[in-house]
């Protein structure tokens, strides 16, 4: 659609249909119809920072993504200092991923997008700071917050692969989620570099892991909710009204859906 070719929009459509075993409604043929007429020219990623909306939603985006990778590899890469059998701490680990990518999957879908992605952001990054109020000689203790920390940091980065997607246009929607991609590849790069900071004091690189996610929760309650929110199809650029001359805005299309 995103690319004018009508014909082959409606065959992908007709053909879900079929397969679903369900007819194709007239009024969503000519809405397919419509959306393609008006379709501006092919986007890029640099139309993400032209467009005061996009821009907006991509900084914040892109430091939850960056959070969430940085709290998961913190975690992940620290379970040797965390006092139990290493072996048993990765098995641990590892096994938690699963219940968490399901429950943030469920989650999303009762609470929404917006308010889970905050949630799990500052609740991992609160366990970081509460395993170092632990006093050392309490290994287990220690593990199972740190797990709950892995779990809620597994849950973001769900949450954040679905959220992502829904807040960008179909134009532009591949390369956002590319974009934001990239800051969580950053995160996985300087998050084990946090242990060198161990020389000052062994709480830093704890404290780091914590205070980050918890930021970028609070930040993620900037952006709009899509739990039930008709996804924006394209993005168009135009000046207000009122503002100064080249000022931009996104019209963003969303209705409820009925």
């Amino acid at each position: 659609m995103s690319q004018g070719r009508k014909e082959d929009a409606l065959k992908e459509l007709q053909r879900a249909a079929k397969v679903n075993k369900r007819s194709v409604p007239g009024d969503l043929q000519e809405k397919v119809l419509i959306n393609v007429q008006t379709s501006p020219n092919r986007k890029n990623m640099m139309d993400i920072f032209r467009v005061s909306y996009l821009r907006k939603l991509t900084l914040i985006m892109a430091f939850n993504w960056f959070a969430a990778t940085f709290l998961f590899y913190g975690l992940s890469l620290n379970i040797g200092s965390f006092g139990l059998n290493i072996y048993l701490t990765q098995l641990i680990f590892g096994f938690i991923e699963i219940p968490a990518n399901f429950a943030g999957l469920t989650l999303i879908q009762r609470f929404g997008r917006r308010i889970c992605e905050a949630g799990f952001l500052v609740f991992g990054g609160a366990s970081c700071l509460v395993a170092i109020a632990v006093p050392k000689d309490l290994p287990a203790v220690v593990t199972v917050i740190a797990m709950l920390g892995k779990f809620a940091a597994t849950a973001a980065c769900s949450t954040a692969h679905v959220y992502t997607a829904e807040l960008y246009p179909t134009d532009l929607r591949q390369s956002g989620v590319g974009l934001n991609s990239m800051f969580a590849r950053l995160a996985g790069i300087l998050s084990p570099l946090v242990r060198l900071l161990e020389v000052y004091h062994y709480s830093v690189p704890m404290v780091v892991y914590g205070i980050i996610p918890m930021a970028a929760g609070g930040f993620c309650l900037l952006l709009p909710e899509t739990l039930n929110v008709e996804l924006q199809e394209i993005t168009v650029i135009k000046n207000t009204i009122n503002g100064p001359l080249g000022d931009q805005c996104c019209t963003e299309g969303t209705d409820n859906k009925s």
